[in-house]
């Protein structure tokens, strides 16, 4: 049981049930991670009241720029939440006039809504940059491997061969979706309803326009009503998570599918030995990444639960509720992807297990598809009928497709030519996929260097958001 009931309290009015699981959880969250965010908020609504030139105001401003580096008390009972806590410290220091004056036309609706989006935006941010950083480090890797044979699967059965920098251009431009993805739902949280009051909009003539840039956030909410009612941004911000999520998922999949095999040895400082057998060295960074993203993609469900049914207007369910929720899913989705960054730097890929399912051939039978139609041996139907039986009666014999002499392609194709014999040598498969965004090496660096120069551009916007956001916090804590 809980010591600090608020029976034992003498400020608390509060019944000790409602204290502990609601006033007292939401209380520590507002102080552990939102208390810059109100001073912000709180800051910049007090500031725009002074320049309307209503009484107290200024006092306030000043009054919250000094309480700014004062720790607040634990949660008492006293104060129900951290918006309340912080108007009973202007009250007991300036005074009820002063700590009136920043509240007047200040709801609580429009006030917790600003302050959740700012930090909700935040943390998007830090995702987004761990996004960056892992796109970039498979970037280097797909240049490195751009000539890496391996083989690609389809249906769990070895199907094509390609290269390791072709797969992993594949997984960087599923990322750079998410990344768009969740650079959308940052935009669509970075958006202030301050000024909506309690749903209305506020009394008096404050500028919500100079409210919101003065904060930070890149436009206004145009309607007071949907300012404090909205919950789709939180649910936008999942579903780009969830996304995320289950990309990371399947590339997790994808490294544990190699290490089992050897293509794929994960760093010593990542792998874990087993408590018996000492021949174990086991990948577990990588059943660590799946345990964070399974944690995530529940977090659609849990936010839409939140909003399902409820009436459109200003609620716990979709505005204080949500915030730990999101803060949980943004700390494992940030924890998955430094994870799996340090993975894929600290871990080493193994050519020659990679590509040992090109060893019998047999990944090549398309490319002897292809070739027979292309020099104008065979229709295509044909061909493909010929191939299989070509490779059913090499497999009779206990040969591969890697063994075949020309007697094999006049019995079965009813050719032998150099041609045939080509179309079994994988680079040969490689060179000839020269379309937009294929293996053939010239196709791969130019699609690279599209890759760099869009990672580059987004990192831009990061960057500049951040650098916007920080200096707006380090203005409001001087000014």
């Amino acid at each position: 049981m809980d010591s600090t009931l608020a029976k034992d309290k003498p400020h608390s009015k509060w019944h000790p049930v409602y204290e502990r699981y609601v006033l007292a959880e939401h209380y520590r969250f507002g102080k552990a991670h939102l208390a810059p965010y109100f001073f912000d908020a709180l800051t910049v609504y007090a500031q725009e009241l002074a320049r309307l030139g209503i009484p107290h105001t200024a006092e306030a401003v000043t009054a919250l720029k000094r309480l700014r580096s004062e720790v607040l008390p634990q949660f008492d009972g006293s104060a129900e939440d951290y918006f309340f806590a912080i108007y009973q410290a202007v009250q007991r220091a300036y005074g009820a006039e002063v700590a009136g004056a920043m509240r007047q036309g200040l709801s609580r609706n429009d006030m917790d809504l600003t302050v959740f989006r700012a930090y909700a935006r935040d943390r998007l941010l830090e995702v987004l940059d761990s996004l960056r950083g892992l796109r970039q480090i498979l970037l280097f890797l797909a240049e490195r491997h751009l000539n890496t044979l391996m083989v690609a699967y389809t249906h769990y059965r070895p199907a094509q061969p390609t290269t390791l920098g072709h797969y992993l251009m594949a997984v960087e431009n599923l990322l750079a979706r998410d990344h768009k993805r969740l650079f959308a739902a940052m935009k669509t949280t970075d958006t202030s309803p301050l000024g909506s009051s309690a749903l209305a909009g506020n009394p008096f003539p404050v500028d919500r326009v100079r409210l919101a840039q003065d904060l930070g956030f890149g436009a206004v909410m145009e309607n007071t009503y949907d300012g404090i009612s909205a919950g789709d941004w939180a649910l936008e911000i999942t579903a780009g998570l969830a996304s995320l999520a289950t990309s990371l998922s399947r590339l997790s999949h994808d490294l544990l599918f190699w290490a089992e095999r050897g293509g794929f040895v994960v760093g010593d400082a990542l792998a874990q030995g087993s408590s018996i057998m000492p021949q174990k060295r086991n990948p577990v960074v990588l059943e660590h990444v799946r345990a964070y993203v399974s944690q995530v993609l529940s977090g659609p469900i849990t936010l839409q639960a939140l909003n399902h049914n409820t009436p459109f207007g200003d609620l716990n369910d979709h505005s204080t509720a949500v915030l730990e929720p999101l803060e949980r899913l943004c700390h494992a989705t940030g924890g998955a992807l430094e994870l799996m960054s340090v993975t894929l730097s600290e871990s080493t890929f193994v050519p020659e297990a990679l590509a040992a399912g090109l060893k019998d051939g047999s990944v090549m039978a398309s490319e002897l598809v292809d070739v027979l139609v292309a020099q104008g041996y065979l229709p295509l139907a044909e061909a493909q009928a010929r191939v299989k039986a070509l490779m059913a009666a090499l497999a009779e014999t206990g040969r591969t497709l890697a063994q075949v002499e020309p007697p094999d392609f006049v019995l079965h194709l009813g050719f032998d030519a150099p041609a045939l014999f080509g179309a079994l040598d994988p680079r040969h498969f490689l060179e000839r996929r020269k379309v937009l965004g294929g293996v053939a090496p010239e196709a791969q660096h130019a699609e690279l260097e599209g890759a760099k120069k869009r990672l580059y551009n987004q990192r831009r916007a990061i960057v500049r958001k951040r650098r916007l956001v920080r200096a707006t916090r380090a203005r409001l804590a001087k000014e």
